[in-house]
């Protein structure tokens, strides 16, 4: 009998082992299916068919290929490849699980609303300080509009336009370049593959001529045209009220795609001077089409050409002049307070000397947390201070109540939180935090109204603390 029990117990065993291995077989099996559907996609869908037979497109392919054959889980599968495709050879591509359908998607983007973080428009003095942070979303556009109002009734003399943190999205471009022109101007033109079926080399702007530009608002009609003709082209129209005044657009390295282009339409315009570093050189338009197994796959349908300086994408939009972005808003309005302006640089340098030995560098850290929103009342959002020797502070005036919170720029690329099981924070006690994307929230309970103090120490690299103080 007892023979008989290990011979029971070994075949229960081998049989697991093997159900697992069929399991993990079929889950890889699967991701190898989406990896072909990915290259059928591309070969029907991209811009350029040419760029797909080149060596950097071909490699990239065989490291996605290994990545299905390696990868446990759909999450890892999906990191993986939007990690591999951060360096790809060209931009705009990424795998997400699907939440809505592809034909779904494109409907919900053109009704989407973001909310009010995506514009602010402050004021200096007889300056109008103009933020947008996203191309993206109804109400964008409509707090565009809305902010050009507001500067032609209170009769500013200069504009700031700061995107040093948008990446782009659809068009709210538009109206943010349309109040400040007088006559219409060709910007330059969409490229889909139908051209790159019949040519061989780039178009011009004279291949553009005869047609009618494209306007409207639909991302989904968009995508539909732009598809179904060779070359799409883009004509801005003046909008009313018109600014006049200098205009001072900021831009970074981290300003992209539809931002970009909307870049390149305003350098055309002569009261425009750019500040800032290049662009991201991310133009291309993107498409969402659905894979088996549940993915989604964004890719380019189409690239975009200026009149002025050819392709964008891998290039980007140069400024008029370039210093860090850290720093561009303190140089537009050292020019606007009538400061000559290498007598400015000079100045800025030695600040950039400083930033440059702080531990995050040029990187603008803020308190987000459900004081705030979580960062979309981004004018309410505390921004630490550098105080020397590692430290950054903030402070803010918080009721009675319970807070959740995070220390994160404002692109959220990393976040310092709560390590697991540690969130739990008093007033007076240091506590460690963890830096990484989508850190624990960290908590504390106030039992009566104060203004807070938020310490956060950096001076050890491989140590941060938090210590928070009435």
């Amino acid at each position: 009998m007892r023979n008989l029990k290990i011979l029971f117990i070994t075949l229960v065993l081998v049989s697991c082992n093997q159900s697992k291995e069929t399991n993990y077989t079929q889950h890889n099996l699967e991701l190898l299916t989406v990896v072909d559907s990915i290259s059928q996609l591309m070969a029907n869908y991209h811009y350029n068919p040419r760029e797909l037979d080149e060596v950097a497109y071909l490699e990239l392919e065989k490291e996605i290929q290994k990545l299905a054959n390696n990868a446990e889980t759909k999450e890892a599968f999906i990191n993986g490849f939007n990690r591999l495709w951060s360096d790809g050879p060209f931009s705009h591509v990424r795998l997400a699980k699907m939440g809505k359908p592809a034909e779904e998607m494109a409907e919900f983007i053109d009704s989407l609303r973001v909310g009010d973080h995506s514009v602010s428009l402050n004021w200096e003095a007889r300056t109008a300080i103009l933020t947008v942070t996203t191309m993206t979303g109804v109400d964008t556009k409509e707090r565009v509009f809305d902010a050009y109002r507001e500067i032609d009734k209170n009769k500013a003399e200069t504009l700031i336009i700061d995107i040093r943190n948008n990446i782009g999205g659809t068009f709210a471009g538009i109206p943010l370049i349309g109040h400040l022109m007088k006559d219409p101007i060709d910007v330059g033109m969409f490229v889909s593959r139908k051209w790159w079926e019949n040519n061989t080399v780039p178009p011009k702007i004279d291949d553009v001529q005869t047609l009618s530009s494209w306007e409207g608002w639909s991302i989904k009609t968009f995508w539909q045209d732009v598809q179904q003709q060779a070359l799409t082209r883009v004509r801005f129209k003046p909008m009313l009220p018109y600014f006049d005044g200098p205009v001072y657009v900021l831009i970074s390295n981290k300003t992209a795609s539809a931002a970009e282009f909307t870049v390149d339409a305003m350098a055309q315009l002569k009261n425009v001077t750019i500040i800032g570093e290049t662009s991201a050189g991310e133009m291309l338009s993107q498409k969402m089409f659905d894979l088996p197994y549940g993915f989604q796959l964004s890719l380019p349908i189409a690239e975009y050409y200026s009149s002025q300086i050819g392709k964008i994408e891998g290039k980007g939009v140069k400024p008029d002049i370039e210093i860090n972005q850290s720093v561009a808003m303190e140089l537009a309005m050292s020019l606007i307070n009538g400061e000559e302006l290498n007598e400015t640089i000079v100045t800025l340098q030695k600040e950039l000397n400083k930033i440059e030995e702080e531990p995050l560098g040029s990187e603008t850290i803020y308190l987000f947390g459900n004081m705030n929103d979580w960062g979309k009342k981004w004018d309410a959002s505390p921004r630490f201070e550098y105080k020397g020797k590692g430290i950054y502070e903030t402070n803010i005036l918080l009721k009675k109540g319970n807070y959740e919170f995070k220390i994160a720029p404002m692109n959220w690329d990393f976040d310092f939180g709560a390590k697991p099981n540690q969130e739990i924070m008093t007033l007076g006690t240091e506590t460690t935090l963890i830096k990484k994307t989508g850190s624990d929230n960290l908590k504390i309970e106030l039992t009566e109204e104060a203004e807070i103090i938020f310490h956060l120490n950096l001076s050890k690299p491989k140590k941060t603390t938090l210590t928070i103080q009435d």
